[in-house]
């Protein structure tokens, strides 16, 4: 009886790290919307801010933390965060600007730096 509702209950739990992995198509596109404005602006990539597989497989585990933490919603909000991000960043005129974008990113998203963004870029070697 109760063996088949374990294996269920793993099966579901095993499956939970792929669900995040389905918003990450929009926030890569989005992301790299705002570098490729940010390059623009800066001249350079100082942050190495082109995606490569590193940077997709470690922004999939930041997304896939963030989800397990805070929740489905929660991964959702900042996905559309960082949408809405990259239509402002089309607006910015100087390399500074792009800090307090990232700021009001996570504001949107409700992400705080010390409670949230710090244990996903311990995890995951790169934050939100």
């Amino acid at each position: 009886m109760f063996r088949p509702v374990l294996c269920a209950v793993a099966l579901c739990v095993a499956a939970l790290p792929l669900r995040a992995d389905d918003l990450l198509p929009r926030l890569e596109a989005a992301q790299s919307a705002i570098d490729a404005r940010m390059l623009t602006v800066m001249g350079a990539d100082p942050a190495g801010a082109r995606w490569s597989p590193t940077r997709r497989a470690a922004s999939a585990c930041a997304l896939r933390e963030l989800e397990r933490v805070k929740g489905r919603a929660a991964a959702q909000t900042y996905v559309r965060a960082v949408e809405n991000g990259a239509v402002e960043a089309a607006r910015l005129r100087r390399a500074p600007d792009f800090g307090g974008l990232a700021a009001r990113i996570h504001s949107a998203a409700g992400l705080r730096l010390q409670q949230d963004i710090v244990p996903i870029t311990r995890a995951c070697g790169i934050g939100l």
